[in-house]
C-alpha cells in the first residue's frame, strides 16, 4: 500500500474495495462475486472502520478516510504479508491510531506480516515487534523491540531524540 493513491473514478467504497477479491474468483471479473467475497469485504470494511462509508462516494471522502478504504482493499485480498509504506501519511491522529490498531488486529490474528516505512519514531516504536533502521540506505540497526537501543536513534537522527522527545511531551503534562 503506497502513500497516497489518488481516487480517479466516481466508485463507492464498497465498488472500490470488492476487487480486493478478484485473485480470490475462480474466473477473475468474470465469475461475480459470491458470498465469501461479500462477507470479506465487509469484514475488512468493518476492521477499518470504513464500513458506514461502504455506499459513499471514494471521490468525496477525505484523505484519512480513502486511506483507510484502500487498506480495507488490501485486507480483502487476504495476504499473508502487506508492504506498506508511510500507512499513516495525510492521516488525523485519531485516524493514524486507529489505522495501526487495525494493522496490529489484523496481523495478530491471522498471524500475517506487515512490513512498513515509517519515519514517525513514535508510530515506529509503538507498532513494531522488529525494527530495522536504515542510514543512508545502509543497515544501522535490526533488533526486536525488546532488544532496541534507543540511543541508536541519537546517533541515527545526529541529535539527542529521547531529550526532545521527552521535552516535547511535557506541554501533554
Amino acid at each position: 500500500m503506497s502513500q497516497f493513491s489518488p481516487a480517479t473514478f466516481d466508485y463507492t467504497v464498497y465498488e472500490t474495495v470488492m476487487p480486493g477479491r478478484y485473485a480470490h474468483q475462480s474466473k477473475g471479473l468474470l465469475s461475480g462475486e459470491s458470498a465469501a467475497d461479500r462477507q470479506i469485504v465487509e469484514e475488512s470494511l468493518r476492521l477499518t472502520g470504513t464500513l458506514d462509508l461502504r455506499e459513499h462516494l471514494v471521490t468525496r471522502l477525505s484523505g484519512g478516510q480513502l486511506q483507510r478504504v484502500f487498506l480495507a482493499r488490501t485486507f480483502a485480498q487476504e495476504p499473508q504479508v502487506i508492504l506498506l509504506d508511510e500507512p499513516t501519511n495525510h492521516l488525523d491522529l485519531r485516524y493514524q491510531v486507529e489505522l495501526i490498531e487495525s494493522l496490529k488486529t489484523w496481523s495478530v490474528a491471522g498471524g500475517h506480516c506487515i512490513v512498513g516505512v515509517f519515519h514517525d519514531m513514535n508510530l515506529a516504536l509503538s507498532f513494531a515487534d522488529t525494527l530495522l533502521l536504515l542510514n543512508h540506505g545502509q543497515v544501522e540497526s535490526y533488533s526486536s523491540l525488546d532488544n532496541f537501543d534507543l540511543s541508536l536513534l541519537d546517533k541515527l537522527y545526529n541529535m539527542n531524540v529521547r531529550s526532545y522527545m521527552v521535552s516535547s511531551l511535557q506541554r501533554w503534562v
